[in-house]
C-alpha cells in the first residue's frame, strides 16, 4: 500500500475573556482558510477562556494532539515559556494594516493602533495615505494592553485595531475594536506551520534512521559538540564503557572516556587513533573531526574491542587466502619423462574418469598428493571441495572428530551447534586419506562403513549422514604386509585397493632428475639453472631417500648459495653445502639401506630386533631410523613397544 502522506497536527488556540455565543471573528476567519488546507494538515480550532490558557494548553501537550500551535503574538510568547511544543505568533503584516486602516477610516476620525511588544515601522509611511488621526502603541502584558486602551479611548480613539484579545478589551472600554488580521494573515501563519513541520519530520525521521544505525552498530561511537560535550551516544558505547547513555549526555569526554589521552582537543583537524583501557578491556579508539563549512565543529569517537579487531583480522586473512579445499595442481603441472612415471600418470589421467575409490602407494615425498590432486581437478567433480587428510598427523583422540564430526554436547568441550567433519565437508567432491596405512585400527571399522554405505555417523549423533564422495587413499607402506601382522583390516585393504596407482622414486627416474631440479630452481629464483651444472653430476649419483621432497631442499639451498656456486664469493666446499651428496651412503645408485621395503623383508619375529638395530646405529634418533626403514616415526614406535625395546632404545 502506498505511504500515507505526512499531515501535521495544528491547533489553532483562542483566548476570549467572557463567553461568546458562537465562534469569534478569528475562529470564522481560521475556519474559512482550513477548509483550503484539509489535504495538507489536521486544523483544529480551541477556545479557552484566558484564566484557563496555561492549563488548556499544557492538556493539549500531554495528550500530544499538537504538533505545532498557532495564536496571537502575546499569547505565542507566553507559552513559549512553559511549554515544548512548538508555537507560532500569527503576525499582522503591513498589508493587514493597510486594510484594517482603510476599514476603520469609514468608522471614525481617530484611530489607534495597538501592536504586541513591536511596533510598524512601515506605518510612518503611510500614514500620509489616510484621512484619519493615526496613533499607534505597543504592549508588552495583559495589563498593559488594558491601560494602553483605556488610554486610547479617553483621548477620543474611537475605534483601536488589535487582536483579538484587544477587540474585546475595547469593547470592555466602550469604543469599536476592528480586528487586523485576516484571511491572508492566517494563510502565512499556516503556511509557515506546514513548512517548519515538514522541516521538523524530515529531521526527526533522518535522526531516528541515524539512531537506528547507531544502535545496531558494532562500534561504539560517540559524538562530541565544539566544547568536547557529548551530543550522542550509542548503546555500544555505553557497554563499551560501562555507563547510561543518559549519564553520558551532556558531560565532558574526559569524564566520561577517561582513558583517552589529555591531548584530545574537540577541534582537532586530522583523525587520531589511540589505544584506551577501559574497565581492564582495550580499546582501539577513532577520533575523527567533524567539519562545516570548513570550520571544525565536534569530534566523533568510535571504538572497537582489540580482540574484536583480531578476530576480524584472521577472518579477512582466511578469506583473502585461497578456499581451504580446493585441489591446485593440475596433471600438465606434472614433470617426468621416466617410462614407469609417464605409465603411472597415464593411469591417473584414465583413473580420473571414474569414481572408483584409487590407492596410491609409493615412498615419502615422491608426489602422491600432487597425483590425487590431478585427478579431481581433471574429473567430474573438479568444482566440488577436495578435502585432504594425514591420518598419521592427528592423535587418534583428535582424528574422529576431525573425521566423523559430532553433535552438540557429545563430549566435554564439544562446540556449541556441534561440528561438520571433513569426510561430510566432502560431499560431492574428493577425499584424500594420506598415509591411510598409520590410521589406528579403531578407526578403520568406521571408515570401512563410509565406503561401504556411504554415509557419516557424527559422535553423539542417533542418525547418520549420506555422504556422496569419491575416495584416494595413499600410504607409503606395504599395506599387504601390515594386514598379515593385524596392524589394518584386510576388509579395509579390499575396499581401497580397487584401483591401484604405483609411483616410482626418484632414484628410479634418472633421467627425471635435471628437469626437476631445473624446474625447482626457476620457480625459486626465475633465473637460468647454469647454477646447477656443478652439482648435476652429484644429483645423479645420489640415492633420494627423501625423493622430490629432498630434491627440492637442496634446490632451494642452492638457489641460496649461487654466488657460492658461481665463485663470486669465497670458495665454499660442495660437500661443506651439501653434505648429504657426499654421505658414503648416498653415493650409489643401488637402493640403500633405508628403503622403505627393507622393514618388511624381515619376518614378525626378527621386526623388532632390526627396528631396534636400526635404531641403534642411529644413536636413539627415531626420526632418522624411521626413515631408513621406511616407515613412519609413529609406525617405529609401535614396534618399539615391548619393554625390552624400550631399554635397548634408552642404552
Amino acid at each position: 500500500m502506498p505511504e500515507t502522506p505526512y499531515q501535521p497536527r495544528i491547533i489553532a488556540l483562542l483566548t476570549h475573556r467572557r463567553h461568546t455565543h458562537g465562534p469569534g471573528p478569528m475562529a470564522r476567519i481560521i475556519e474559512q482558510v482550513a477548509a483550503d488546507y484539509q489535504q495538507r494538515a489536521h486544523i483544529e480550532i480551541v477556545d479557552t477562556p484566558l484564566a484557563q490558557l496555561l492549563d488548556t494548553a499544557r492538556a493539549l501537550e500531554r495528550d500530544q494532539r499538537a504538533d505545532m500551535i498557532i495564536c496571537s503574538g502575546a499569547t505565542a510568547d507566553y507559552l513559549r515559556h512553559h511549554l515544548s511544543t512548538s508555537v507560532l505568533s500569527i503576525h499582522m503584516g503591513e498589508f493587514d494594516l493597510i486594510r484594517a486602516l482603510d476599514l476603520a477610516k469609514s468608522k471614525a476620525t481617530k484611530v489607534g493602533i495597538l501592536s504586541f511588544r513591536q511596533a510598524h515601522p512601515e506605518l510612518a509611511a503611510i500614514r500620509s495615505l489616510f484621512t484619519v488621526e493615526v496613533r499607534e502603541a505597543t504592549y508588552t502584558s495583559f495589563e498593559e494592553a488594558r491601560q494602553q486602551v483605556q488610554c486610547l479611548a479617553n483621548d477620543g480613539y474611537q475605534v483601536i485595531v488589535g487582536s483579538s484579545t484587544i477587540v474585546q478589551l475595547a469593547a470592555e472600554a466602550g469604543v469599536q475594536g476592528l480586528l487586523a488580521l485576516n484571511t491572508d494573515s492566517i494563510r502565512r501563519t499556516l503556511d509557515n506551520a506546514l513548512s517548519l513541520c515538514r522541516s521538523r519530520a524530515q529531521s526527526l525521521l533522518q535522526q531516528q534512521r541515524l539512531n537506528a544505525v547507531l544502535r545496531n552498530l558494532s562500534d561504539g561511537v560517540i559524538a562530541l559538540d565544539a566544547d568536547g560535550l557529548v551530543q550522542s551516544i550509542n548503546p555500544k558505547m555505553a557497554a563499551l564503557l560501562e555507563v547510561s547513555a543518559d549519564w553520558a549526555l551532556g558531560k565532558a569526554i574526559n569524564v566520561v572516556m577517561p582513558g583517552l589521552s589529555a591531548a584530545v582537543q574537540p577541534h582537532a583537524e586530522q583523525e587520531d587513533n589511540q589505544l584506551i583501557n577501559v574497565g581492564g578491556r582495550a580499546l582501539a579508539a577513532s577520533l575523527t573531526p567533524i567539519i562545516e563549512g570548513g570550520v571544525t565543529d565536534g569530534l566523533v569517537i568510535t571504538c572497537q574491542e582489540t580482540n574484536v579487531i583480531q578476530r576480524t583480522e584472521r577472518r579477512i586473512r582466511i578469506q583473502a587466502r585461497p578456499r581451504q579445499f580446493t585441489a591446485r595442481y593440475r596433471f600438465e603441472q606434472i614433470l617426468g619423462d621416466a617410462p614407469a612415471f609417464r605409465t603411472t600418470v597415464q593411469l591417473a589421467r584414465r583413473y580420473a574418469q571414474t569414481d572408483s575409490t584409487v590407492l596410491i602407494t609409493g615412498e615419502s615425498g615422491t608426489g602422491k598428493e600432487l597425483l590425487a590432486q590431478s585427478m579431481h581437478n581433471a574429473g567430474a567433480r573438479q568444482h566440488a571441495p577436495f578435502v585432504a587428510i594425514n591420518c598419521a598427523a592427528f592423535p587418534a583422540s583428535l582424528l574422529e572428530s576431525e573425521l566423523f564430526g559430532y553433535e552438540e554436547g557429545a563430549f566435554t568441550g564439544s562446540r556449541k551447534g556441534g561440528r561438520v567433519g571433513l569426510i561430510e565437508s566432502a560431499h560431492t567432491g574428493t577425499l584424500f586419506l594420506d598415509e591411510i596405512g598409520d590410521m589406528p585400527v579403531s578407526l578403520q571399522t568406521r571408515l570401512l562403513r563410509v565406503l561401504q554405505e556411504r554415509e557419516v555417523l557424527r559422535l553423539g549423533a542417533s542418525e547418520p549422514t549420506p555422504v556422496d564422495i569419491r575416495v584416494i587413499a595413499a600410504t607409503h607402506c606395504d599395506l599387504r604386509t601390515r594386514t598379515e601382522q593385524g596392524d589394518f583390516r584386510q576388509d579395509l585393504y579390499y575396499r581401497l585397493n580397487i584401483l591401484r596407482l604405483v609411483v616410482p622414486p626418484l632414484r628410479e627416474r634418472q633421467q627425471d632428475i635435471a628437469l626437476l631440479a631445473t624446474a625447482l630452481f626457476a620457480r625459486h629464483t626465475g633465473a637460468s639453472s647454469q647454477v646447477l651444472q656443478p652439482l648435476m653430476p652429484y644429483l645423479q649419483r645420489h640415492a633420494w631417500p627423501g625423493n622430490i621432497r629432498e630434491l627440492e631442499n637442496i634446490v632451494e639451498r642452492a638457489a641460496v648459495c649461487a654466488a657460492q656456486l658461481q665463485g663470486n664469493e669465497a670458495a665454499i666446499s660442495l660437500s661443506t653445502l651439501f653434505p648429504e651428496l657426499f654421505e658414503p651412503a648416498s653415493v650409489s645408485t643401488v637402493v640403500p639401506d633405508c628403503a622403505p621395503d627393507l622393514l618388511r623383508h624381515h619376518g614378525k619375529a626378527a621386526e623388532q630386533a632390526h627396528a631396534r638395530q636400526v635404531v641403534s646405529n642411529c644413536q636413539g634418533d627415531l626420526n632418522e631410523a624411521a626413515r631408513r626403514l621406511g616407515v613412519s616415526r609413529t609406525t617405529l614406535w609401535r614396534r618399539l613397544r615391548d619393554n625390552k625395546a624400550k631399554a635397548s632404545l634408552h642404552q
